[in-house]
C-alpha cells in the first residue's frame, strides 16, 4: 500500500471509531457549501474540511500545498493532520485555529482587517515566482497563462459577448508589468482568525499564482459588499481607510464582474456601463467609491450576497 493511503486510512480509522485520547471526532457540521462541507469535533480541537462536486481531490492537494508552503513564508496557518478520500469526495483533517473570526465592523475591526491583509501581502507577494499564473501555487504543465490572461479567463465563457470585455480585457494587460507571486485567492475578514496577538489565516482553497493586486482586489470588494450588504450607506463607508489597499480599478472592476458573473441569470445586467467605466478609469484614491456605487446598484437590483 502506497504511504499515503496508510495515512488516510489511519485517519479515517480514527474519524469512525477514535481511540480514547486521540483528538478525533465525533464531528459536527458547522457550515455547508455548494462544493465542500465543514465539520468541528466536540472538543474543538480539530476541524475536518469535505471537498466535492468538481474535482476535489485537485481542490485538496492545491490548499494542502498551500498550508505547507505558506507556513514555510512565516503565515500562520493550521497544521494538516492527515487527508482522504471517500467515494466521490476527498478531506483534510487540521488542527483547529482557535480565536476570534474577523469582521469588517466596526470601524475598528475593518482597521485590523487593513492590516492584516497589507502583512499578509508582506510575506507572500514580496517574492517574485520564476513561474507562470494559474490556480493553485504548484505549476502545472498546461499552464502558459499571462497575468491579465488568467484573470480574464476566470470569467464564463458568455462573458466574452459583454460589451465591457474587450475594454477590460486590454486596460488589464497592464497586471502583465509586474511579477507573478502567491495569491491567497479569497481574502475577507473571517479567513483571519486572531487569538490574542497570533493571526491565523485559514481557507487557501482559492490559492493561485498571479498578480499581488488580485489579493488586494479580493479584500476590498469583500469589504465593501459586506459592509453595503450589512446596511452601510455609501456615505457611511471609510473610503480613506480602504484605500490603504492601493487597488488599481481595472482589477477591482474586474473582481466585481467576477462576483456578478456567479450572480445568474441577472447579476451581469446590474453592472451599467457607466459605472464600470468609472471604475476601470478611476485613479487609486476613487477606486473604493467607484467600487462602492457599482456594487450599491447591483443590491438595490435585488443581486445576492
Amino acid at each position: 500500500m502506497h504511504q499515503s493511503e496508510k495515512t488516510a486510512q489511519k485517519v479515517h480509522v480514527l474519524i469512525e471509531a477514535p481511540p480514547g485520547g486521540t483528538p478525533f471526532g465525533p464531528f459536527t457540521l458547522l457550515d455547508e457549501k455548494p462544493f465542500s462541507r465543514n465539520f468541528v469535533n466536540s472538543t474543538h480541537t480539530v476541524f475536518l474540511k469535505e471537498y466535492r462536486g468538481i474535482t476535489p481531490s485537485l481542490r485538496q492537494e492545491r490548499e494542502a500545498i498551500a498550508l505547507s508552503e505558506a507556513a514555510r513564508l512565516g503565515v500562520v496557518v493550521p497544521n494538516v493532520l492527515g487527508a482522504g478520500a471517500t467515494g466521490n469526495a476527498a478531506w483534510t483533517l487540521l488542527r483547529h485555529a482557535s480565536g476570534q473570526v474577523g469582521a469588517v465592523a466596526p470601524q475598528s475591526d475593518l482597521s485590523s482587517f487593513v492590516e492584516r491583509v497589507v502583512a499578509l501581502g508582506r510575506l507572500l507577494h514580496l517574492r517574485a515566482l520564476h513561474t507562470q499564473p494559474g490556480p493553485g501555487w504548484s505549476q502545472s504543465a498546461e499552464d502558459s497563462w499571462t497575468n491579465h490572461a488568467y484573470l480574464m479567463g476566470r470569467f464564463s465563457p458568455h462573458t466574452r459577448a459583454e460589451p465591457w470585455w474587450e475594454d477590460l480585457n486590454d486596460a488589464i494587460e497592464a497586471t502583465d508589468l509586474g511579477p507573478v507571486v502567491y495569491l491567497h485567492g479569497d481574502l475577507k475578514a473571517e479567513h483571519f482568525i486572531v487569538d490574542h496577538h497570533r493571526v491565523a489565516v485559514v481557507d487557501w482553497e482559492a490559492c493561485a499564482r498571479g498578480p499581488a493586486c488580485h489579493d488586494r482586489a479580493d479584500a476590498l470588494f469583500h469589504a465593501l459588499r459586506d459592509l453595503l450588504y450589512l446596511g452601510s450607506g455609501l456615505h457611511q463607508l471609510p473610503h480613506g481607510l480602504l484605500q490603504r489597499l492601493q487597488v488599481p480599478g481595472p482589477v477591482m472592476a474586474h473582481r466585481v464582474l467576477l462576483w456578478l458573473d456567479r450572480r445568474p441569470p441577472h447579476g451581469m445586467e446590474a453592472a451599467s456601463r457607466r459605472n464600470l467605466d468609472r471604475l476601470m478609469l478611476a485613479e487609486p484614491a476613487e477606486v473604493s467609491r467607484c467600487a462602492a456605487d457599482l456594487l450599491s446598484a447591483a443590491m438595490r437590483q435585488g443581486v445576492p450576497r
